[in-house]
């Protein structure tokens, strides 16, 4: 069988030695920087963001004076006004206190009296179904009263004659001592007046919270009368100016329930 020489395949199964030639590299090419002119544009740029945020901040601390300023100004101009309002309110209480004592005087008015200190006048306690039905009258520390404990109904405002003394009957006293406990003003006038004084009283109730009542039982030598809530005031005669300077002195002032209807 023919095959190649011996010397040819012995050779063929020799490995090749390794080349000894280098492989060639690419040349290393340095990076470029940028240009002078690049960078001075850059630089231009920073310098030129750094003045607007540098010119931003000032226009925002200014804008933040103005604000503290601008609000100093408005705190001093209400600081301002309160003072003036305190004032004339001071004053306007003063001289209105100033006019009550003078009308006061001129109707023979005692001074108002603060009851809350006498026996039972702040008790709101209400009479119970079985006091009313039992006819249980309820004994004032003052006449005509100024509070204490009453019928769990009070009377809207009007004029009214006499009231009863026995809670089952309406109206009754005790309905008209509730009322004073929401804040209304009674208005109480004696046997002594003449038609039209009275009628002159009347006139009061067309106004809110206000009752006009017929009571025999003043103080000699009084004629009429003004209670709210803990205050009393009891006069020789009748002066409208008077009676609404009271009025509107304590009408709702004094009341535990000046709220309520």
């Amino acid at each position: 069988m023919g095959g190649p020489p011996a010397d040819d395949a012995q050779a063929a199964e020799w490995p090749k030695p390794p080349s000894t030639k280098t492989a060639r590299k690419p040349p290393v090419v340095p990076a470029k920087g940028p240009t002078a002119e690049a960078a001075a544009k850059r630089e231009e740029a920073r310098t030129a963001a750094r003045e607007r945020r540098m010119e931003a901040q000032k226009r925002k601390q200014a804008a933040e004076r103005r604000r503290k300023l601008r609000n100093s100004a408005i705190y001093a101009g209400i600081g301002v006004v309160l003072v003036v309002v305190i004032a004339l309110l001071f004053l306007s209480s003063r001289h209105s206190t100033q006019a009550f004592a003078t009308l006061s005087k001129a109707a023979g008015c005692t001074g108002v009296q603060d009851t809350t200190s006498l026996a039972g006048t702040t008790t709101r306690t209400h009479l119970t179904d079985a006091q009313i039905n039992a006819g249980v009258t309820v004994t004032y520390s003052t006449s005509p009263p100024s509070g204490g404990a009453h019928h769990p109904v009070p009377l809207p405002k009007g004029v009214y004659g006499p009231l009863s003394t026995n809670p089952k009957d309406t109206p009754n006293l005790y309905q008209a001592v509730h009322s004073l406990e929401h804040g209304y003003v009674d208005i109480w006038y004696g046997n002594g007046l003449s038609s039209d004084q009275i009628a002159s009283l009347r006139s009061f109730a067309d106004q809110d919270k206000v009752l006009v009542i017929s009571y025999p039982n003043l103080p000699s030598g009084k004629n009429v009368a003004m209670s709210t809530w803990g205050r009393l005031q009891t006069c020789d005669k009748v002066n409208t100016n008077e009676i609404q300077a009271y009025i509107d002195q304590y009408k709702l002032k004094t009341a535990p329930e000046p709220a309520a209807a």
